[in-house]
């Protein structure tokens, strides 16, 4: 059975790749794992059923007393809970002991899987063929469209979606305003 609060680099290492994708910036921050990325750990990490039980049961046990956040001591032993709860689900016994074989042997399967996963992110590819360029070239825009943009191709916002027209006059097309008051 491993020694519970012992932490190998790898598991270190995905706990903080999965604190930095939730936003972390500093370094006291990469020791303190919200709701959110222990959520996105648990789905890209662990099967499916695990999700559930992570985020509703075995995380509020190991997080910080009113606090939003589990510190990086309590890992262990949150996947360690996550493993119990899952032997319970498995095995249909909520009266299954902690220290049950069922229970070591998820909690290791559990290590393995979080030491070698990583926070699974979309890449956002650039495309090859250059069809692109020419969507986001606003010169080649003809009719309603090309108003929408100035010379260089940033958006005008609303004066290039509406036609905003100027009802400062008594008359409708009268083009003086301001000017009948003054002397000639």
């Amino acid at each position: 059975m491993t020694e519970p609060g012992k932490m190998s680099d790898d598991l270190k290492e995905v706990f903080k790749a999965f604190v930095k994708l939730a936003g972390a910036k500093t370094e006291s921050d990469m020791k303190m794992m919200n709701a959110k990325a222990c959520g996105k750990m648990v789905k890209d990490c662990l099967p499916k059923e695990v999700s559930g039980i992570a985020d509703a049961s075995v995380f509020p046990k190991y997080k910080e007393k009113g606090k939003p956040y589990m510190l990086m001591e309590n890992f262990p032993q949150f996947i360690r809970g996550c493993a119990h709860e899952y032997a319970k689900l498995k095995s249909k016994d909520p009266k299954l002991p902690l220290d049950d074989p069922k229970v070591e042997k998820y909690y290791q399967s559990f290590v393995t899987k979080l030491s070698t996963g990583r926070p699974n992110v979309k890449e956002v590819k650039v495309s090859k063929t250059g069809n692109v360029d020419k969507l986001t070239d606003a010169s080649g825009y003809t009719g309603t469209h090309k108003e929408r943009f100035d010379a260089e191709g940033k958006g005008k916002g609303i004066e290039g979606r509406v036609d905003l027209q100027d009802d400062s006059g008594y008359v409708g097309n009268y083009k003086g305003a301001g000017t009948f008051d003054e002397k000639k």
